[in-house]
């Protein structure tokens, strides 16, 4: 496929969200500021906000069931499932805090983005009366909503003795063994969808291995049915009863859930199809007509003739990314999980496809760039005319500048610069950031 094309198409299926005002909104912590914080256990909520100004570390992320269901935030964003300690302090020894910027800064938790854990990214009242009547309202919306985080982010479990017994462990631990498929959950242990990670804490440190071992034995592979069956139990536990009673139904009701989620997208890539092939129909109209009018061919520069181009080139896009989409529910995969630089990756072939009255484009080796940031370089030919000479040009002068374009997405940033080579021949130089935060503001 055309590389440009593939760009588009994951464009589209990042873009595509449910209706009906589904989403909720959830504060998160700049992982940055986790990483590098100087105390010894996490201030709460209202604190950071009202006191950490200048760090500014809490950002507001949307979240609905399409994101969950398409696993958009899984390599960026991290949930944090612990065990309050003392009813007014999770984490008195700072334990917690300790295990969670351990992570952070190894290896598997460089990449993420964001943090979210409960004490320090929902409105708490503590003292007892001091949570103003606007965060109780919000707290309770984000409470809620919950599930949706550990079903739809990476999960990192912070395993202590007693957190075996308790309710919201438990339910976030066995939805953090879980993915998103059209018929419902499945057991994403042992799967290129898994996505927790499990740290042992406090005296299970000493037995880790069988604390982790147990701790996935007894969730990975059960269904809602019986998870909920098991969480209804009088022996699980739970500070505040209502907690469990407002989430049990959500349990029954999430394989429904989900299913209603991945019917939605479905059908917004085939309403997305079906209009770019009208919108592509009324373009070849216009021009025929133009043709007939004029009673000659339109040249490549002709206005209707560009139109149709692009038109085609969105159906192409729209046909391809409900391809693909089709192509990672069919491989039993999270649409996130599949591997992202897939689009840059028919940039190591050369393309053959073209429309008729293109020039044929050739593609050449992907350049590294800043490989742990997940930015990567690929130089092609395109068409265009104009005074410096490119990144990674070949040795010499005579390059020269012609115009800067730019293109953000949900979870995707192309910047394209366009130069001429002392040959002639034109090529741009597309910098893809396969992991943009909407941060860079072009």
């Amino acid at each position: 496929a055309n590389p440009r094309t593939r760009r588009v198409a994951m464009e589209m299926l990042s873009k595509l969200s449910l209706q009906g005002g589904d989403s909720c909104t959830f504060f998160m912590l700049d992982a940055a500021f986790v990483r590098t914080f100087p105390g010894k256990s996490l201030p709460f909520f209202q604190e950071i906000r009202d006191d950490y100004t200048t760090d500014e570390p809490l950002v507001e992320v949307a979240l609905d069931y399409a994101d969950v269901v398409k696993g958009t935030h899984i390599e960026t964003t991290l949930a944090v499932s612990h065990r309050w300690m003392q009813p007014d302090d999770p984490d008195p020894d700072g334990e917690q805090l300790k295990a969670l910027k351990g992570f952070l800064n190894s290896p598997e938790g460089q990449k993420f983005e964001r943090v979210w854990i409960d004490s320090a990214c929902m409105p708490q009242d503590h003292p007892k009366g001091s949570r103003s009547a606007e965060d109780a309202v919000a707290f309770k919306r984000m409470l809620k909503e919950v599930n949706r985080l550990y079903l739809g982010t990476t999960v990192l479990i912070l395993l202590d003795m007693s957190y075996v017994s308790r309710f919201w462990t438990q339910f976030e631990s066995w939805l953090s063994m879980q993915f998103a498929t059209p018929s419902g959950l499945k057991s994403a242990v042992g799967t290129r969808n898994e996505r927790h990670h499990i740290v042992c804490i406090q005296n299970a440190a000493a037995q880790a291995e069988s604390f982790t071992k147990l701790l996935v034995n007894q969730w990975a592979n059960k269904t809602p049915d019986e998870a909920h069956a098991f969480l209804s139990k009088p022996d699980v536990t739970v500070t505040n009863q209502s907690d469990k009673e407002g989430q049990l139904p959500k349990i029954e009701a999430l394989n429904a859930t989900v299913q209603g989620a991945f019917g939605e997208i479905v059908r917004q890539l085939e309403d997305e199809l079906a209009a770019s092939e009208a919108a592509a129909k009324r373009a070849e109209v216009e021009l025929a007509a133009w043709e007939r009018e004029n009673d000659a061919k339109a040249g490549e520069a002709n206005r209707l003739k560009v139109a149709a181009r692009q038109a085609a080139r969105a159906v192409a896009a729209a046909r391809m990314a409900k391809d693909e989409y089709a192509q990672a529910i069919s491989a039993g995969l999270v649409p996130a999980m599949m591997k992202r630089g897939e689009v840059l990756a028919e940039g190591e072939k050369e393309d053959t496809s073209r429309t008729e009255g293109e020039e044929e484009e050739t593609i050449h080796a992907p350049r590294p760039l800043e490989m742990e940031t997940g930015v990567r370089k690929v130089v092609r030919r395109g068409m265009g005319d104009g005074s410096r000479p490119p990144p990674g040009a070949p040795p010499g002068g005579g390059w020269s500048y012609i115009d800067h374009d730019c293109c953000l997405a949900h979870w995707l940033c192309l910047q394209k610069e366009v130069y001429v080579a002392p040959d002639g021949q034109e090529y741009y130089v597309a910098t893809v950031d396969l992991q943009c935060d909407l941060r860079c503001c072009c």
